[in-house]
This record gives structure tokens, C-alpha cells and sequence, in this order.
């Protein structure tokens, strides 16, 4: 891969950034708006549809035994039990930030982990 085209990716990483922080901020105004429109808008040969999801507080009890199940997971890929599913190349941009900035929470244990063992952030 060329230096170009490495230098293209940063540039369009970025845009997509850029577009998604607009995305995000019409997203009230325009959900509101979908409401009013029975929940449908159509452009073109395409449909915005606006569709509600839930996001649940789960009991001490649930929550323990999803933490022993990440825990058994986690362990059966360190003795080797676990087998290998898929692997797929992510390519992952970091912004460099001092110590004193505000850094995004990493997601939680899941089925993803980079080759050299690290989560992705």
C-alpha cells in the first residue's frame, strides 16, 4: 500500500466523522419530525424509517451470571478450548489525545479481540 493511499483513508476517516457528529445532531429534529409523518419518509427510491429501541437494566442476578459467562469464555480462549470462528483485518483509527481529555469508554468484553490479545478501542 502506497503512502497515498494511507493518506486517502486518514482523509476519509475524517470526513466520515465529520458527517456522522452532523448525522447525530439533525437525529432529534428529524426523528420528531417522522413522528409527525406516521414514522416514514420517503426520498427517491429510498425510505427513513424510524424505528424505537429499548435498552434494558438488568438484575444483580443477570448481571453476575453475564460476567461469569464473560469470564468462561475469556478463559476457555486462554487454555485453548475455545476454537477460532472467524478472524476479519479492522482497521482502527485513534486520536491522540493528553492524559487530561476525555477518553470514550472501551466497549465491554465481547467476541472480538484483536491478534495481538488487546481489545479494540
Amino acid at each position: 500500500m502506497s503512502t497515498n493511499e494511507i493518506a486517502q483513508y486518514f482523509e476519509l476517516r475524517k470526513r466520515i466523522f465529520e458527517i456522522e457528529a452532523q448525522l447525530e445532531a439533525l437525529k432529534p429534529a428529524v426523528a420528531d419530525q417522522l413522528r409527525r409523518q406516521n414514522g416514514i419518509a420517503r426520498l427517491d427510491s429510498y425510505d427513513l424509517v424510524l424505528s424505537t429501541f429499548t435498552a434494558w437494566n438488568y438484575s444483580a442476578r443477570v448481571e453476575a451470571l453475564q460476567k461469569s459467562l464473560n469470564e468462561a469464555k475469556r478463559g476457555e480462549r486462554q487454555n485453548g478450548s475455545a476454537s477460532v470462528k472467524e478472524k476479519r483485518d479492522m482497521l482502527v483509527l485513534k486520536a491522540h489525545r493528553d492524559a487530561d481529555q476525555v477518553r470514550e469508554e472501551q466497549a465491554p468484553y465481547g467476541e472480538w479481540e484483536s491478534g495481538d490479545g488487546t481489545r479494540p478501542v
